[in-house]
């Protein structure tokens, strides 16, 4: 199984990363791209494939995690 990733650099261009879960091994994009949607058009020529979903619409089949917003500390409310 893969694991697709599309990274944005600080720089801010976007590069793809794939990693196979079970050998470990990672690959990625020998190039950044200006938009993320050429940097989905690159990784689909080696092998990342978009699926559709229940509504119709077209949704990337392996999502980077989303992050959990920690509250600061000292900011919590009091009641």
């Amino acid at each position: 199984m893969e694991s697709w990733q599309f990274i944005q650099s600080p720089a801010g261009g976007w590069y793809w990363l794939c990693s196979d879960v079970l050998s470990r091994k990672t690959r990625t994009s020998a190039a950044t791209f200006q938009t993320r949607t050429e940097c989905i058009a690159d990784a689909m020529g080696y092998g990342y494939r978009k699926v559709a979903a229940p509504n119709g619409l077209a949704v990337t089949k392996h999502m980077p995690p989303r992050r959990r917003n920690k509250p600061k500390a000292g900011k919590h409310k009091r009641s």
